[in-house]
């Protein structure tokens, strides 16, 4: 007797299974110069308008407006790709941020002299406010007669001011010796199943990067010549807290602050120190954070280290977080509130001109809301964000307005309201 086959129902794979349509509320919006968020602002809950609009410039006359307006930046780019392992430094960071304690200024430039130079000053200025760095040629570790010394810089004729040539960076002969010693005492097995995660997760939480900036050279943690000689040195200090010979080795990883404090133009990134403690993740040291070269420079608050996310109730959480933890400049470059008719003047980045002049463009926006919540409510703003991208002639200005909330809004009302906002420039 012929026995039937039996028609067993089975399961529809999942790529080939209807997907659900996303409403309309939680569709990512495309990318645009105008954002609406929610911001907790000293416990307030606040609306806050974000707008972005691009410039182009030439020296020392008005900017005009670009014909290719930028979208905010909703996530991080870089200047490069990876390299044995190791990022490169921030070419741009998010930009929807709803508050900020003052003008964050952001420049991308180079250092060109006039001629090939072994060193120079480079400067920037707004105002009476001057954030300066010495830049040096190529420079590496001798020894002569057995005494560790710096070698004459050699003559340059660009130098490109990011991180990467900044104080910094990490060990890599420690480094190497130390994961060598890791996969001695580990098994193979393990090894295979935890170093992919291990590697990315390294990439940007190495505890053997110096804390300050990971992206740059001369950090030396292991007193031994055949790891010293040759070793490039920054191309860019401050002129008031320079690497020496004498303070070249550090010894040992959690002695790092007393380091000198990495000079920058550019953006900073946000697991650095101090922007790490102003967010409640202090990298671990020995020494007390109040005794931080920062605090003493003038660079930062006395109080920009509130605790630890790690040993704090989450009930205490706000509290741990320091107002200045969303500025992104460069230490040096967090400015008061710019009105937004001001002069920017860069030196030593420019050959044609000792000093280039850019010129705000003397208009802000101001923002028109209409809708159930809030009436018809105009709404000023704020500088948040200047970027300057010298070689490409480009600035970009974000703004800032904020407005009292009473409750959170509703899924997808974020969007509504963008399309219920009326931007208007202004003159300052």
């Amino acid at each position: 007797m012929k026995k039937e086959k039996l028609d067993i129902p089975r399961p529809t794979p999942f790529d080939e299974m209807p997907q659900p349509e996303i409403p309309e509320a939680f569709r990512p919006l495309d990318p645009g110069p105008l954002r609406i968020t929610e911001v907790s602002a000293g416990g307030k809950l606040e609306l806050s308008v974000i707008y972005k609009r691009t410039y182009t410039f030439e020296h020392d006359k008005p900017p005009q407006l670009a014909d290719e307006q930028s979208p905010l930046e909703e996530d991080c780019t870089f200047h490069g790709e990876f390299v044995n392992g190791r990022p490169a430094s921030y070419k741009s960071l998010p930009e929807i941020i709803g508050y900020k304690t003052g003008t964050d200024l952001v420049v991308q430039a180079n250092a060109k002299p006039i001629r090939p130079v072994t060193e120079m000053i480079v400067w920037v200025q707004v105002g009476s406010h001057r954030h300066t760095a010495l830049v040096f040629g190529r420079r590496v570790c001798e020894y002569i007669k057995g005494k560790l010394v710096f070698s004459p810089p050699e003559p340059f004729e660009e130098i490109p001011l990011t991180y990467e040539n900044a104080y910094g960076g990490v060990d890599e002969n420690f480094r190497q010796e130390l994961f060598q010693e890791v996969e001695r005492l580990t098994s193979s097995e393990i090894l295979r199943k935890a170093k992919p995660s291990m590697e990315e997760l390294l990439a940007y939480n190495n505890p053997l990067f110096y804390p300050r900036n990971r992206f740059g050279k001369g950090y030396v943690l292991e007193d031994r010549k055949e790891f010293i000689e040759g070793r490039e040195l920054p191309n860019m200090e401050r002129i008031d807290d320079q690497l020496t010979p004498e303070r070249l080795v550090v010894r040992h990883p959690f002695e790092w602050l007393n380091q000198p404090v990495p000079v920058g133009f550019d953006f900073l990134d946000p697991s650095s120190f101090p922007r790490s403690a102003m967010l409640g993740m202090p990298h671990y040291c020995f020494q007390s954070l109040e005794q931080a070269r920062e605090v003493s420079l003038g660079l930062i608050p006395e109080d920009f280290a509130r605790g630890n996310f790690f040993d704090t109730p989450p009930s205490k959480y706000e509290g741990l977080v320091h107002p200045a933890g969303s500025r992104c400049a460069s230490l040096g470059l967090w400015l008061p509130f710019l009105r937004g008719n001001e002069n920017i003047i860069l030196s030593g980045m420019d050959p044609d001109y000792h000093e280039f002049v850019i010129k705000l463009p003397n208009e802000r926006p101001v923002f028109l809301i209409d809708s159930p919540e809030f009436g018809s409510q105009e709404i000023g703003s704020e500088m948040n964000l200047i970027t300057i991208r010298l070689e490409e002639k480009t600035m970009e200005i974000v703004w800032n307005g904020r407005t009292p909330l009473e409750r959170p809004l509703f899924p997808g009302r974020h969007k509504e309201l963008i399309e219920l906002t009326k931007t208007t420039m202004v003159e300052v």
